[in-house]
């Protein structure tokens, strides 16, 4: 029996997805890699946990996580949690909470912060990439986001 054939067979030695972290703002770039996400949670029967970063002093609305919950059952239903991580460092807030929820992949998007913010913060999904102990998936947000702009400017 071969690797495709086990990993059909779902015996994947342990290996298995249980829990996927994908952070996001909300944005327009954050949704595509939610929805890489979202997709890899439906294929593997995971949770999805969506994780909202908090910069202080920003202070987190009171109902950011039921809020977050409803965005992610849009995309996988039940399978939907959320964690709203706060810290001065986005992407250490992103490696804490997914240590803390225990999942298997964390999944970021390449596209966020720019200019000032990210030279003082560092570029977040790299700052995952090097810190965290899961397996990290950098989303190409960016090329997407160019695709479908490239759609809709020859499309009209």
């Amino acid at each position: 029996m071969g690797l495709r054939d086990t990993l059909r067979s779902g015996d994947d030695g342990g290996a298995g997805v249980r829990r996927i972290l994908v952070a996001t703002d909300r944005s327009e770039t954050a949704e595509h890699a939610v929805r890489f996400a979202a997709a890899m949670a439906v294929r593997f029967e995971a949770e999805l946990v969506l994780c909202q970063v908090v910069v202080p002093p920003a202070e987190t609305p009171p109902q950011a996580k039921d809020e977050l919950v409803e965005y992610g059952r849009g995309f996988v239903g039940d399978l939907a949690r959320a964690v709203i991580a706060v810290g001065e460092d986005p992407g250490q807030a992103i490696v804490d909470a997914a240590e803390s929820e225990d999942v298997d992949v964390v999944v970021v998007g390449n596209v966020g912060m720019s200019g000032r913010k990210e030279f003082l913060l560092g570029n977040v999904p790299n700052r995952v990439s090097h810190n965290s102990h899961r397996t990290v998936i950098i989303v190409n947000t960016r090329q997407r986001i160019a695709q479908q702009q490239k759609k809709g400017w020859f499309g009209r």
